[in-house]
């Protein structure tokens, strides 16, 4: 049988969303046992011209449920919403995510094959055009997991006591 579009995306993201939202408790563990303002960990970078944790975390919704609105409407281009401020209006944002995800028809993603989705960005000539597989396996999926990888590695760096096990998440084990 072959593999559905939905079965390649949506178990992986909400995996990963799920083992995000464990950060995101982690997180919170870690400021409150060690008297520290969470601002901190919420605005950290791993470089100065990378975008802050927060964004991360944004970006992981962005790149899940925005990504299936993108294949949906076949517009794209970057969010510029403001991220969110706090842990857990982060934490909030994610759950928004996985029901958002939970809830979708798996049946809709086969509708999506070979549907034009054209990503622009605004006041520029930046123009990509993708089929809306191409999009979602081949731009979304790779950033889905760059930016949760870079909110894990952002949380070890100020020493929140998290490992391997807490970026995978839920395994999908047989049963």
């Amino acid at each position: 049988m072959p593999l559905s579009l939905h079965a390649a995306l949506v178990p992986g993201w909400l995996q990963v969303l799920g083992s995000c939202r464990g950060l995101i408790d982690k997180a919170e563990a870690h400021c409150a046992a060690h008297g520290l303002d969470e601002a901190e960990l919420v605005e950290t970078r791993l470089f100065g011209d990378m975008r802050p944790f927060k964004y991360q975390i944004k970006s992981c919704t962005v790149h899940s449920r925005l990504a299936v609105e993108h294949a949906r409407s076949g517009i794209a281009g970057p969010d510029f919403n403001s991220s969110p401020e706090t842990l857990a209006a982060l934490g909030a944002q994610l759950d928004d995510t996985i029901a958002f995800l939970e809830a979708l028809d798996p049946a809709e993603f086969e509708t999506f094959f070979g549907r034009d989705v054209v990503f622009t960005i605004p006041g520029t000539d930046y123009r990509r055009e993708y089929t809306a597989e191409n999009f979602l396996l081949g731009f979304s999926r790779p950033n889905f997991h760059f930016h949760a990888t870079t909110a894990y590695a952002l949380l070890r760096m100020k020493g929140v006591a998290i490992g391997k096990v807490n970026y995978l998440g839920a395994w999908p084990t047989r049963g």
